[in-house]
């Protein structure tokens, strides 16, 4: 095993850790908080959101991914650009944030939220703090190291757990998670900076922000288009129906991501990193990103299935019969989430690391000038239509991913798509047998008996082809050994 490879499996394992004690967690405590709090509550945060993410666009403006990918001469001239990142990040923080503070009250009307002035300004503050962290994250992540980020990670769920709950049982309202954002953030700065070999000094160089502005620029108008195309739904939603339907609407695609993002966060920590460091070796990091995506496929695809399938379910048991009409929108976004993190998130990835960001740009471009009119027409309709509509115009970002890295790379979508097929097959099978029970299945617990028979008929099929039998043995055996060395205190 080479440098590069145990650097990987390292911060694999590291990245990995945090992922499953995230889940171990996380449930129950979204499980109490679903009951405490309403659709109304998560609508008023998603508001908050929406200004939120829109801000970071221009304070962290690209160089987080600069920072991850770009080749440094030697450790002063990395020194150097880092600090011109966090002194630009945090200053355009503090402006931004002065900015919302100042126009408070036309900012909550145009999200379609008067009278959430003040909760708009307090939940912001989190854009200045999170200047601290954004720039010291980028350092680990270039370098693999992710130790730290699974301390503060689990300083975090520790914040959701034991403060947020109690905050949500006293409070009933949206301040619960408002102010639990704000302290998770706050932690986050303090132990990142506390543990840093990197600390900011009284250097900036406009010569070299100079040299940094065009990657930065087209990675910061990219975002701004998926921001667009990720929140555009979201605002007019916020605007044409009410809170409760906005927190109907947001946790609809939210839950089903953090289910995915339990599998694909360990990978996805280290791809953009790792593919770096074979921007200049296209036949390698393709063979690098096809290995990644087939092993991770093996897991997320079954489970993008299950979301689909057995949605109703799913929501009674972790969230509660008040979230039941957002069953069939959480199956829906499950499914076709599944299939944008392992092609769109791999193809962005690949991009991004032989530095063709102009290519995202094009690609968001295309997509937005396709999704306003779906928004503006399928919101006559009403929000379940809406989602709908937006949903399955994500095939388009598809198609149009699969395209840029076959002319970028001569990758064929073929090959891509054929890298994942027995686990296609596998979860057809799987369909047809949940679709033969249904009219049997009329309870909970035969629900999940039927979730847990399909689940073996996936492994049992993919347990007939030997490539993909030895992948499943090798992902069982390197699990155990990960958690097993966790356990006896090793590195």
């Amino acid at each position: 095993m080479n440098k590069l490879e145990s650097k990987v499996v390292t911060a694999t394992k590291w990245s990995a850790l945090t992922e499953i004690a995230s889940k171990l967690i996380s449930p129950i405590a979204g499980m109490i908080l679903a009951r405490l709090l309403t659709p109304e509550a998560y609508g008023a945060v998603a508001t908050t959101t929406i200004i939120i993410s829109f801000a970071e666009l221009f304070t962290d403006a690209g160089f987080q991914k600069y920072i991850i990918q770009h080749d440094f001469t030697d450790d002063d001239d990395r020194n150097k650009s880092i600090n011109v990142a966090f002194w630009t990040n945090l200053v355009m923080s503090l402006i931004i944030w002065g900015i919302i503070i100042a126009f408070r009250y036309p900012i909550a009307s145009l999200v379609g939220s008067p009278g959430l002035e003040t909760a708009i300004v307090v939940a912001c503050a989190a854009i200045p703090i999170a200047a601290f962290s954004s720039i010291q994250s980028a350092i680990y992540k270039r370098n693999l190291n992710f130790r730290i980020p699974f301390i503060v990670r689990m300083i975090g769920l520790g914040v959701t757990f034991f403060i947020t709950i109690p905050l949500a049982f006293w409070l009933r309202s949206y301040w619960a998670l408002i102010i639990s954002n704000l302290i998770q953030g706050l932690v986050a700065a303090i132990v990142f900076t506390f543990y840093s070999d990197w600390k900011p000094s009284l250097y900036y160089s406009f010569r070299r922000l100079k040299e940094m502005f065009g990657f930065c620029f087209l990675i910061t108008l990219r975002s701004i288009l998926v921001w667009v195309d990720k929140y555009l739904d979201i605002f007019l939603v916020s605007n044409k129906f009410n809170q409760h339907t906005l927190g109907l609407y947001k946790t609809s695609i939210s839950r089903p991501n953090n289910i995915l993002k339990t599998v694909f966060n360990p990978v996805n920590s280290i791809l953009l990193p790792t593919l770096s460091k074979l921007q200049n070796d296209i036949p390698q990091l393709i063979v690098a990103m096809l290995k990644t995506q087939k092993y991770l496929g093996v897991i997320i695809i079954p489970i993008g299935f299950i979301i689909f399938l057995y949605s109703e379910p799913i929501v009674l048991i972790f969230w509660g019969r008040q979230w039941l009409e957002s069953a069939p929108l959480i199956g829906i976004w499950g499914l076709i989430h599944t299939f944008s993190l392992l092609i769109n998130h791999f193809c962005a990835n690949v991009i991004v690391a032989i530095k063709k960001p102009i290519t995202l740009v094009i690609i968001s471009s295309i997509f937005t000038i396709t999704l306003i009119p779906t928004v503006l027409i399928s919101s006559n309709y009403g929000f379940k239509i809406l989602f709908i509509a937006c949903s399955l115009l994500r095939v388009l970002l598809i198609i149009l991913h699969l395209t840029a890295i076959y002319i970028l790379t001569r990758l064929t979508p073929f090959k891509i798509l054929g890298n994942i097929l027995p686990e296609l097959i596998g979860c057809g099978i799987m369909t047809g047998i949940t679709y033969l029970l249904s009219s049997y299945c009329n309870t909970t617990i035969l629900q999940l008996a039927s979730m847990i028979m399909c689940m073996a008929l996936y492994c049992g099929f993919l347990f007939t082809i030997k490539s993909e039998r030895t992948i499943i043995l090798y992902l069982w055996q390197y699990s155990i050994k990960a958690v097993m060395e966790r356990l006896r205190g090793r590195k």
